[in-house]
Parts: structure tokens; C-alpha cells; sequence
């Protein structure tokens, strides 16, 4: 019976870490995302997020991501795989590539970006609140 209850306890604990983990989480990228703190995101830095993000991703600078970039800087690959292995094409990736050429461009970028923006705009204002934000959203 102890076990048990001891067992519960320590779930009840790591669920509750978890859950407050995952808020800090959030709490950060939308700091990290409302460049002039006003704690509102608007569109201009959802932009001005997904081309820093698109920035990082174009790893030869040749302003188009590739799917091996896009791998290589999401780290999508086990350490432990064999180089340029095969890697399942996440939904995000797909989602981006609206022409299906198998490159993002930073046009494809932005209109994902501001497709995620208006779906978690529930309000219609214009701007992100922390209360409608949800990560990754952007």
C-alpha cells in the first residue's frame, strides 16, 4: 500500500513538474518572440521571428533551406545515424513547402508563418496574446 501511494505521489509530482516546464517553455519563446515586451506579438515580429528562424535553417546562405538543411539544424538525425540517412519528412516541412519542390524559399516561410499567426489571432486584433499563444505556434 505504501508503494503504492508512493507511487502516485511521485507521479502526481512529475506531472506537475512537466506541466510547469512546458509553461516556462512558452513563457520564454513569447518573450523571445515580443521583441518590444508590450506582452502582445504582433505580425511584424512573427515575421521578423520566422526569417531568423528561416536564416538559421539556410545553413549555405543561399536563401532556400533544403531538406538536409532543414534536418541538420533541427538536429532531426540520431547522432548515432549513419551521415545523410534517411530522416521522415516532418508535417511542419511539408506544411512549408507549398510548391512541393522539396526547397523553402522565405516567401513559403512567411506564408506559413503568417497562416500559424492568423489561426492563433483568435481575437482578430492583429496581435498575439500570451493567453492565445500556444508554442511552437509560430
Amino acid at each position: 500500500m505504501i508503494k503504492l501511494i508512493c507511487a502516485i505521489v511521485v507521479g502526481a509530482v512529475i506531472a506537475l513538474l512537466s506541466s510547469n516546464m512546458s509553461a516556462a517553455y512558452e513563457e520564454s519563446q513569447f518573450l523571445g518572440i515580443d521583441r518590444d515586451g508590450n506582452q502582445l506579438i504582433s505580425q511584424e515580429e512573427a515575421i521578423n521571428y520566422r526569417r531568423s528562424l528561416f536564416k538559421q535553417y539556410d545553413l549555405n546562405q543561399d536563401n532556400t533551406v533544403n531538406y538536409e538543411e532543414y534536418v541538420q539544424s533541427n538536429r532531426l538525425r540520431p547522432s548515432t545515424a549513419v551521415a545523410n540517412s534517411d530522416v521522415p519528412v516532418p508535417d511542419e516541412y511539408r506544411e512549408m513547402d507549398q510548391d512541393g519542390d522539396t526547397n523553402i524559399s522565405m516567401d513559403e516561410s512567411d506564408q506559413m508563418g503568417m497562416s500559424r499567426f492568423n489561426a492563433l489571432d483568435e481575437d482578430g486584433d492583429g496581435q498575439i496574446s500570451k493567453e492565445e499563444f500556444q508554442s511552437p505556434g509560430l
